[in-house]
């Protein structure tokens, strides 16, 4: 029984994930400019893995709209791997004579004339998570793959 159902399981697991991303991406209030692109997508992603699974004539086009989805996920995982690597401080440090270490990040990006942390991002303003995008991948991909098994042979 288990075995028959499987697919159906792994599809409805991506739906519930989906929308988990989807309110997680709300409450962080991740909807300014390219950063739209990361709650549409899990959006689609839970209607499309969810009529495919409701609707066998839709599946075509949820697979599709799936890859998309994963496709997004990607997209997102290099804009955050390029927000996480100019945000980070120089990893050259100057030493004085008295041995104290001071970063070495060009003018204009976030230096500090007392030698503190300075990092280019507005206080408060966290660093993102490089390879959070790619649950979103990963979720599209498993989805697509499951209403594919679902077809009979």
């Amino acid at each position: 029984m288990l075995q028959k159902r499987f697919p159906d399981l792994v599809v409805l697991f991506v739906v519930l994930g989906c929308f988990a991303t989807l309110a997680e991406l709300l409450l962080m209030g991740h909807t300014e400019g390219i950063q739209l692109l990361a709650p549409v997508a899990a959006g689609l992603g839970t209607l499309a893995a969810g009529l495919g699974l409701l609707l066998p004539l839709s599946e075509p086009l949820a697979v599709g709209v799936l890859l998309l989805v994963s496709l997004a996920g990607l997209v997102g995982t290099a804009e955050h791997w390029a927000e996480s690597l100019a945000s980070r401080p120089a990893m050259v440090q100057l030493v004085d004579e008295e041995g104290e270490a001071y970063p070495a990040l060009p003018q204009g990006e976030g230096a500090t004339q007392e030698g503190g942390e300075g990092s280019g991002q507005e206080e408060g303003e966290a660093t993102p998570p490089p390879l959070a995008p790619l649950s979103l991948s990963g979720l599209g991909f498993l989805g697509a793959l499951a209403l594919l098994a679902r077809r009979p042979s």
